[in-house]
């Protein structure tokens, strides 16, 4: 607003003062003081000084207007609006202006803006002038949490969602909590968001990345997200397009690692299904007619079905909140029945071998060189060594390299052989026990060394395929 005013009222008057008859003296040469026009300049209504030259205001300010367009390609910038000029009539000698310092002045506190969309989402306020960027990298943030297939399914309008029919998950919902407002008003070129520093402050809200690192020749994008505590996932969002760069193409990169900690709350649903298996029982029906030790099936079993639906609550893909909605049991479970046998025969053996002696150590193994069918059990003299099974002492006695050996007699096909004994507790015909103590260990016959030699055999000879590997059957 442009303001015309006279000053040097003053200096006027002083001359009048001198006399009507020193003017009429003049001879009609009158002197006549010549006008000077400055212009006052204020910023938000405060003075700043006095230029002289209006049009050089006007293109000092397209000036800086100019620049700021170089620097801010994609803005539309205007003049400042908190400057105004007052134009000043005097009298007196224009002296010592300096346009270009008042003009400094102008450029520095001149409010120059840019037409913008101011965002609000929450408390969080910022500008731009790419809000069709704003909503994209939100979609982009959203597809983060529930995949880009089923963010599109949810965003289809033309289609709806089925309960699902068998087991699986499918997201059911999705939407940011927080209200998000959009207004036009202008704003600094400076203080507009530039593409990059949106995706900073919607993925953590800061203008410029908190902490990044340098892509060197040591680096791989999987073990520079792991060590910064970020998924790959994550790095990628904070990093658009970095997952398609060549190792060549990487080198040399700053890269974002900047936790991730949206300004948005993103909250999505998900619908599960899952059907578990109901174990069965076995149930035991005695058999007086079948040898004690001895079963059969009569039923197999099966295990039934429980279906669960549930749907499940996430905050920026955190689950906070899981409910059940339906719970159906498809199936039964059929219990599988075992027939056992509790006839008892003396002398007969179960088949279920217990442990021959008190030690577990196994010193030399089945075939732990040539020719050695059976185990060596680690054991002092004096030891007590066990009858494996239930059944008829066959021998009980001094036997060569076995020293001291008894051999037992089953009676379901299997024998077992105690060797390298210090005493004997039983002899030959005898009827034992599983279980039941009928020597003690010693170091009798070939022996190294206090040891239980102990066999497992499907008959007396000598042939290997007699003599399986007892531990086979433990």
């Amino acid at each position: 607003m442009m303001k015309k005013k006279i000053v040097g009222a003053v200096f006027a008057t002083m001359l009048m003062a001198q006399g009507q008859h020193e003017i009429e003296a003049s001879n009609h040469n009158a002197v006549t003081a010549q006008q000077n026009v400055v212009y006052r300049v204020y910023i938000n209504d405060e003075a700043v000084g006095i230029i002289t030259d209006k049009e050089e205001y006007t293109k000092f300010v397209e000036q800086v207007m100019e620049d700021l367009l170089k620097e801010y390609s994609d803005q539309i910038v205007y003049p400042p609006s908190n400057v105004r000029l007052e134009e000043e009539v005097t009298l007196l000698p224009i002296t010592n202006v300096d346009n270009s310092k008042v003009l400094k002045i102008v450029e520095e506190k001149g409010d120059f803006k840019t037409s913008v969309n101011q965002i609000k989402i929450g408390e969080i306020s910022f500008a731009t002038n790419q809000a069709d960027k704003v909503q994209d990298i939100l979609m982009e943030l959203m597809a983060f949490y529930t995949g880009k297939d089923n963010l599109a399914l949810l965003m289809d309008q033309d289609s709806s969602l089925e309960p699902l029919s068998e087991t699986g998950s499918q997201y059911v919902g999705a939407k940011i909590v927080e209200e998000i407002k959009v207004e036009e008003t202008t704003a600094a070129p400076e203080d507009v968001l530039s593409e990059e520093q949106l995706r900073s402050m919607i993925m953590y809200g800061e203008t410029e990345p908190v902490k990044t690192v340098v892509f060197d020749q040591d680096s791989s994008l999987y073990y520079i997200a792991r060590d910064n505590g970020l998924t790959e996932e994550e790095l990628y969002l904070l990093n658009p397009g970095i997952e398609d760069l060549k190792w060549s193409e990487l080198l040399g990169k700053e890269i974002d690692v900047t936790p991730l900690n949206p300004i948005v709350t993103i909250e999505t649903e998900k619908e599960s299904v899952s059907v578990k298996e109901i174990a069965y029982e076995t149930e035991y029906i005695e058999d007086s007619s079948m040898l004690k030790g001895e079963t059969s099936v009569k039923q197999e079993g099966q295990t039934g079905e429980f279906l669960t639906r549930t749907q499940t609550k996430y905050v920026n893909g955190e689950k906070v909140e899981s409910n059940v909605l339906e719970e159906t049991q498809l199936s039964e479970p059929v219990n599988k029945v075992v027939i056992k046998g509790t006839k008892v025969v003396t002398g007969v053996g179960t088949g279920n071998f217990v442990w021959p002696t008190t030690s577990r150590s196994v010193t030399c193994g089945y075939l732990c060189y040539s020719g050695h069918y059976a185990i060596d059990i680690s054991a002092y003299v004096g030891q007590p060594v066990y009858a494996a099974d239930s059944g008829v002492v066959v021998s009980a006695s001094y036997d060569g390299a076995y020293g001291y050996s008894i051999l037992i007699n089953h009676k379901n096909g299997y024998y077992t052989r105690y060797s390298h004994l210090s005493t004997l507790n039983v002899s030959a015909g005898q009827t034992v026990q599983a279980g039941q103590t009928i020597a003690a260990a010693g170091n009798t016959g070939n022996s190294t060394g206090p040891h239980l030699h102990f066999e497992i055999r499907t008959n007396t000879g000598s042939q290997p395929s007699y003599a399986p590997n007892p531990m086979d059957f433990y």
